[in-house]
């Protein structure tokens, strides 16, 4: 059984590498309005892509009077009030992040789904946070390369204290990393991390398969904490993409970093 199992977790390494995804697990897309005039809004378009890199089709429609074209929306005389809709969503996998700043410092967030593909601008603007809560708890609930290491990590250690140790210095490290690399003090190629990552699964799979008294099986809270710093560069990727609102960085940070735990 514990042979399996390790098995299991070194798959998983090697399933989760780059380009092997499938179709349908889309990347969200990201809508930003930024007020640089009186109800006028510079726009920022990414729509959401496939794992492969396809876009999914999804196209942008305002509440009139607003008219858009390329990266402005003009409102006219009145205020940006109505619906924003995102045609061509469908599933819940198919999710965009929504940002609008008001010059006067207001700001509202909102993850839109398949589900209900619209965002509803009332007079007053608001703000939700728990958007990037609902991403983190997304990452790490498909992040399966990262669920696998920790499991590994189980598989060597076993249910004992060492392993609230172990566990405690791989959160510490990849949440040190990650700040650093959503912040933009830290960068990295995206090719050796995920290669590093898939690694750390490989190795604690294989230390999983004896009960020789290694380095890893002595100190597991070093190699937690060492792999910690990688898997917090990949964790990061998925913010660099999306892009930390400027207005609440620091809490958007915190909260994705909350859902991943």
């Amino acid at each position: 059984m514990k042979r399996l199992f390790a098995i299991i977790c070194a798959t998983i390494a090697l399933l989760a590498r780059p380009g092997v995804a499938a179709a349908h697990d889309f990347e969200p897309g990201v809508l930003v309005l930024k007020e640089s005039a009186p109800h006028r809004f510079d726009v920022a378009w990414s729509p959401p892509i496939d794992s492969r890199g396809a876009p999914a089709g999804v196209a942008l429609t305002f509440p009139a009077p607003c008219s858009y074209a390329g990266a402005l929306l003009d409102c006219g005389a009145a205020p940006l009030q109505g619906t924003i809709g995102f045609d061509g969503m469908h599933g819940s996998r198919m999710q965009v992040i929504v940002i609008i700043e008001w010059a006067g410092g207001d700001t509202l967030e909102r993850l839109v789904t398949g589900a209900d593909p619209r965002v509803v601008v009332g007079g007053v603007p608001g703000r939700e946070m728990f958007v990037w809560l609902q991403l983190g708890v997304k990452h790490i609930a498909t992040g399966f390369d990262h669920l696998a290491f920790v499991l590994g990590l189980l598989l060597v250690v076993g249910c004992n204290r060492r392993l609230v140790t172990t566990i405690t210095a791989f959160t510490l490290a990849h949440s040190f990393t990650l700040a650093l690399a959503a912040t933009g003090n830290l960068s990295l190629a995206s090719r050796p991390v995920e290669a590093t990552i898939a690694a750390s699964v490989v190795l604690v799979a294989r230390e999983g398969l004896h009960d020789r008294a290694t380095a890893a099986r002595r100190y597991p809270w070093l190699v937690a904490a060492i792999f910690g710093l990688v898997h917090g560069l990949g964790f990061a990727g998925v913010l660099n993409d999306l892009g930390l609102p400027r207005a609440s960085s620091a809490l958007a940070l915190v909260l994705f970093n909350v859902g991943v735990e």
